[in-house]
């Protein structure tokens, strides 16, 4: 399955109904997938999503870890409700999922490493 922008903020609409708008939580999925791709991947050009326009785009992280996306979601939409207990279990929830990949990620995408010779 792939997993697009459109996607996330329609599963996220029946787990967890609020009232950011579509276009902010796309605006956080960009965000977070340029992290990811700075950060991680060490990949400059990412090109910020727009929305409605990038609705069916493909985000970055593939499965098992795209659940980091529906996470992320839940926490960003639980700190701007003010919803300040939920935010602390949803943030540690999506800090676990990220985490998961970013580990995953650097163990099967690292550059060869090269030894001294003495």
């Amino acid at each position: 399955m792939l997993m697009t922008i459109n996607f996330v903020i329609e599963h996220v609409a029946k787990l967890h109904p609020d009232t950011v708008p579509d276009s902010i939580k796309c605006r956080w999925l960009s965000e977070l997938d340029g992290k990811i791709m700075k950060e991680t991947m060490h990949k400059d050009g990412f090109i910020p999503y727009r929305f409605p326009d990038d609705g069916e785009r493909e985000l970055v992280v593939k499965e098992p870890y795209d659940n980091l996306y529906e996470l992320y979601l839940i926490a960003m939409s639980d700190f701007f409700s003010g919803e300040l207990a939920n935010y602390s279990s949803s943030a540690v929830l999506f800090e676990e999922a990220y985490s998961e990949f970013r580990k995953s990620y650097l163990r099967n995408n690292m550059p060869p490493q090269y030894g001294f010779v003495v």
